[in-house]
């Protein structure tokens, strides 16, 4: 049998305790959660395990395409910058106090409580 661990620096007793093989062991820092983790190890050995390491090399290419405009664009063409704008002046100066994400396909059904575990997570 084929068995791989993803587990933080802390836990990593716990992986060898639990019979892994160390060269099997994809160890990630003790900070790395939440919006953190679908780039690290926690995030990527899955994926790559499930769908393929070429659909990896494709989000991280879009995850890193992403970066570069929001160190490189203009504040008023950055998009994750407008994107906070606009969810202060819709709550602050509008009265907003939700948003509706509502998903077209079954497949991604459980896609707008992800978003909003980010989204918790980033502001």
């Amino acid at each position: 049998a084929h068995v791989v661990a993803c587990a933080s620096e802390s836990a990593s007793k716990h992986v060898k305790a639990f019979g892994v093989r160390e060269d099997h062991f994809f160890q990630f820092w003790d900070w790395v959660g939440g919006r953190y983790s679908v780039c690290s190890s926690a995030g990527l050995v899955p994926l790559s395990l499930k769908y393929g390491y070429p659909l990896v090399e494709k989000l991280l290419a879009g995850a890193r395409s992403m970066d570069q405009h929001f160190f490189n664009t203009p504040l008023e063409r950055n998009l994750p910058v407008l994107m906070g704008l606009l969810g202060v002046w819709n709550l602050s100066f509008l009265g907003y106090k939700a948003r509706t994400m509502l998903p077209y396909s079954e497949a991604l059904c459980k896609f707008p409580a992800h978003v909003q575990q980010v989204d918790m997570e980033s502001n």
